[in-house]
């Protein structure tokens, strides 16, 4: 999932953690994903029937 984030679009595409599950296919998950230069970032999504379909704009951060 492409979210534009401080100007740059960010492609996140890996769950590294899953938090909570609402239901067989709904999952609240903490997801990575890099930035045209490369910089990785993390944040709080859902991840519903195996694709991320939401990202919580105020939990991205850097990944140092």
């Amino acid at each position: 999932m492409e979210v534009e984030f401080k100007g740059k679009k960010i492609e996140f595409e890996e769950v590294v953690d899953v938090f909570d599950s609402h239901g067989a296919y709904c999952q609240e998950v903490e997801v990575q994903g890099d930035d045209e230069d490369g910089v990785t970032y993390s944040a709080i999504g859902m991840y519903e029937f195996d694709e991320i379909t939401e990202i919580e704009e105020d939990s991205i951060e850097v990944v140092e």
